[in-house]
Parts: structure tokens; sequence; C-alpha cells
């Protein structure tokens, strides 16, 4: 399994601009072959912060996803909205334990 982690930081007053953008986003790569999760979450500490979980089957999934035409939709939409920072990563996970 792939775990995807990360965050993208707006301008605040940007992140309601943004939520239909998110929404489509997401509602698309839920549908995705390998897709078992994909979360968009407001830091309800920092204002302008977006946290980002994402869990993929295995890395040709995620690597699918990368190519989507909603991709490329939201990659559009992100160089408008006011990014001043993003950091996003994947980690391979192999040991999984329920908390």
């Amino acid at each position: 399994m792939i775990l995807v982690t990360g965050h993208i930081r707006v301008p605040p007053d940007s992140v309601v601009q943004l939520r239909p953008h998110i929404q489509a986003l997401v509602e698309a790569t839920r549908k995705e072959d390998g897709c078992i999760l994909y979360a968009f979450a407001e830091d309800m500490n920092e204002p302008g912060v977006i946290r980002i979980v994402e869990r993929w089957r295995d890395w040709p999934s995620l690597e699918a996803h990368g190519k989507a035409p909603h991709i490329a939709t939201w990659s559009g939409v992100a160089k408008t909205a006011g990014i001043t920072s993003r950091e996003v990563i994947a980690h391979a996970a192999g040991d999984e334990r329920v908390l």
C-alpha cells in the first residue's frame, strides 16, 4: 500500500473559492481504480492550510492518478490559487496496525 501525506498553503480567503474544485477532485479521484482513501481537510488551527491524505493500492495506481484528466484540471486551478507552499510525500507502507 502507498500512503501519501501532505499539505498546501493558500491565502485563507482563497479556501472558499477552492472548495468546489477540491470537492470535484476528491469525488473523481475516489472513483479511480486503486484508490483506497483520498481526503483534503482544512486545518482548524492554521487558516489557509489544507491537509492531504491518500491511500493507494500500489505504485501503478498512484502513477495513473497523476495522469488522470481531473488532475490536469486541478493543476490549472492550483496555479491560480496563490499557493504559497506545497509538500506532498508518498510512502510505501508495509506494516499496518489499527490503533
